[in-house]
């Protein structure tokens, strides 16, 4: 969707994505080639004419979701106008003509350990059953350095996934982990129209939060960069549940993340004007823990960064 193809744009700005790319399942990329070319324009990312003329605009006939959209452009198109060639896929099954097929809740071969640069979970760990082998299997086929981009469903997804994630699942995991950097969101999707509209996004602070409710349907999503010291086998405990001792470790951990140079994504400037209700409005949910009815979205914990 176009919201998550903008945030790839803009990890990609701040640190190129080079080297091998893993897309968990194929990725359907639900816009144009003449929409993406602009998306590209509005966030500054200059694409050389000869890549432009190398670069055709091949419809996705391969993709479940894509074969029912030929205007939609192909994974390969996608890939190509980034300056990203090596890209492969792993599937459960051939369905989307997958490279790589395998299982994600049985561990990864040892030829597939430190492969890839970059990898992307476009909603396939709300699918799983086996999420501590999942995890362990995303961590062991990165590089140090590589980083994983995932979305999965928060909420309101009943019938569509196995599982609903809360932002600390993943938060906790990579903090305890010891990964280099971590970055959380939480978004607000309008599934009528394809979800093509921009998301409300709503940064996960990690600490002293509270319930996020909402009737639409919300989405998690995660940056995560592994670092030298990062390891796959620590599985987190909640925070309500942790003794003293693994509160400094979480905390001990929490300090490597603030280190990071990498900014949290930011929305347009027309929802700048929102953000700065929800950032006052969140100093007063900072004091007193709570605002308004349960119907409302400014709990303690979210930070609204405003549409993308």
């Amino acid at each position: 969707m176009p919201t998550l193809a903008r945030m790839i744009v803009r990890e990609h700005l701040y640190k190129p994505i080079t080297g091998r790319v893993l897309c968990l399942g194929r990725q359907t990329i639900g816009i144009t080639y003449e929409q993406f070319v602009e998306l590209l324009k509005q966030e500054n990312y200059l694409v050389s004419n000869d890549v432009l003329d190398s670069t055709k605009s091949e419809h996705d006939n391969q993709t479940r979701v894509g074969k029912k959209n030929s205007d939609f452009i192909s994974d390969k198109v996608f890939f190509d106008l980034l300056g990203i060639k090596q890209v492969r896929s792993m599937d459960v099954s051939t369905y989307e003509k997958a490279d790589i097929i395998h299982d994600l809740n049985k561990p990864i071969p040892k030829n597939l350990e430190g492969q890839f640069d970059f990898i992307i979970d476009g909603g396939t760990f709300d699918h799983l059953f086996d999420l501590r082998t999942a995890f362990e299997n995303v961590v062991k086929m990165l590089k140090v350095g590589g980083k994983v981009f995932q979305w999965n469903a928060a909420s309101n997804f009943a019938g569509d996934t196995y599982l609903s994630f809360g932002p600390d699942f993943f938060y906790d995991y990579y903090v305890l982990n010891k990964f280099a950097d971590c970055k959380v969101y939480l978004a607000e999707v309008d599934v009528r129209g394809g979800q093509k509209e921009q998301w409300d996004i709503y940064e996960f602070v990690g600490t002293k939060y509270r319930y996020f409710y909402s009737k639409r349907v919300v989405m998690v999503i995660v940056l995560a960069e592994k670092g030298p010291s990062s390891t796959y086998s620590r599985m987190p405990v909640q925070l309500q549940y942790r003794d003293a001792h693994l509160k400094q470790e979480y905390e001990d951990n929490q300090k490597i993340i603030s280190l990071s140079a990498r900014r949290s994504y930011r929305g347009s400037a027309r929802t700048k004007i929102k953000a700065l209700a929800n950032k006052i409005r969140n100093r007063i949910v900072r004091e007193i823990g709570y605002l308004g009815t349960s119907e409302e979205k400014v709990i303690q914990g979210y930070r609204y960064v405003g549409k993308i």
